[in-house]
């Protein structure tokens, strides 16, 4: 194709593509370890997953890049298999899915390029994972536009034929963007009024019944508030658990933002339930991307945008760059992502989902809290009540 600049017809490092051999399983290891710590260690933060592109863009072989691609989209398609499988799908499918999906993004971006073969997956919404996630640590305060400035930026710097000039430029561009994003993030001091989610833990509540988690869970709620609970806590069709959380928000006036899963389709929905809306609660949410057939279908669901600034993002939504850039053109000064992790355990894809957001909340200068069904709960506070 001729794209890339490094490629000089070495009929060696052509043959080589075809390999097995230990450099190359050096390189992929390396890559999966530090993708790995990237996404599951307390503390790493999500942009050290960058490392291994890299390498790869400053690496003459194409079986090192190939070598480094590889061992961050092992991870990516492991943890989503994983997910697939628990959720019934056949490993027998799910499995070569992603060790070919793997290989063949492995393949195409050593040979057509990193930042070109980024971009052009930036619109699949059901693609998680994009490094390009990481865009955040990059250009912190940038806005949208830095997504595909840093795709840009990066395709211009694979042209260049000496490895030490790409290496130079990425350094350049990292550190640029960070003294730039450091005046940015100063210019723009945090919203004051912008709302404030207090994190409770619920993970101690243990019932057998529907009903009973319904009524513990309403128990801890203080009178007077707002709350947003995890994903899915209960399904559409059940009129006896609308009823009692209608109940519930009556008798303490309360106002909860409630997941709830179409019974229809597994989409999952957030509705609100206060003393307004009940019997009949209003949904204010409805994710557009969801796993095909359990939560979704391979095209882009119609979905409904909350009023007010604050945005969400269902579970699989907040692996999607695609689904953040949409959130993100309401320019929300809230972002609340709502899930339910139990098809990924013991894998921690919550802390995971937690980085991603951090990302954003750099990028985009924005606040971001988690609901997770089972775990998490989020109370709405006031500047007053946080910090008392």
């Amino acid at each position: 194709m001729g794209f890339d600049a490094r490629d000089n017809g070495d009929s060696q490092d052509i043959r080589a593509i075809g390999w097995i051999n230990t450099g190359s399983l050096i390189w992929f290891a390396a890559s999966a370890c530090v993708t790995a710590f990237a996404f599951f260690a307390p503390g790493i933060s999500f942009g050290w997953s960058l490392l291994p592109f890299a390498v790869a863009v400053v690496s003459q072989s194409r079986t090192v890049r190939f070598a480094c691609v590889a061992g961050y989209f092992g991870w990516v398609a492991a943890i989503s298999g994983w997910g697939l499988v628990n959720l019934g799908y056949s490993a027998l499918l799910v499995v070569p899915a992603g060790m070919g999906l793997t290989v063949f993004l492995g393949a195409v971006m050593a040979r057509l390029g990193i930042g070109p073969t980024c971009l052009v997956l930036v619109p699949l919404h059901m693609f998680p994972g994009n490094p390009l996630l990481a865009t955040g640590s990059v250009f912190p305060g940038a806005g949208l536009y830095a997504i595909f400035l840093l795709a840009v930026l990066v395709t211009r710097t694979e042209l260049m034929q000496r490895p030490r000039h790409r290496a130079l430029t990425l350094l350049l561009i990292f550190a640029a963007g960070n003294a730039v994003g450091a005046l940015l993030q100063a210019r723009t001091a945090g919203n004051e009024e912008a709302a404030i989610y207090r994190t409770l833990d619920i993970s101690r509540i243990s019932t057998i019944t529907e009903r009973g988690y319904n009524q513990a869970l309403g128990s801890i709620m203080r009178p007077g508030h707002t709350y947003i609970t995890g994903e899915n806590i209960i399904r559409s069709d059940n009129a006896a658990a609308i009823s009692q959380w209608c109940r519930i928000v009556r008798s303490g006036d309360l106002n909860v933002i409630l997941g709830v899963q179409n019974a229809a389709n597994g989409q999952s929905q957030l509705w609100q339930f206060n003393t307004q809306t009940c019997p009949n609660p209003t949904r204010i949410y409805a994710a557009q991307t969801g796993v095909p057939g359990i939560t979704g279908t391979f095209a882009q669901m119609w979905g409904i945008k909350p009023p007010g600034p604050i945005g969400f993002l269902a579970c699989f939504e907040a692996f999607s760059i695609w689904r953040w850039i949409e959130v993100s053109q309401d320019r929300p000064e809230t972002v609340v992502t709502v899930a339910r992790d139990f098809w990924t355990e013991p894998l921690q894809v919550g802390l995971l989902r937690r980085k991603i957001s951090r990302q954003f909340e750099r990028l985009l200068s924005v606040s971001s809290f988690h609901a997770e069904a089972g775990k998490t709960l989020l109370q709405k506070t006031t500047q007053e009540e946080e910090h008392s």
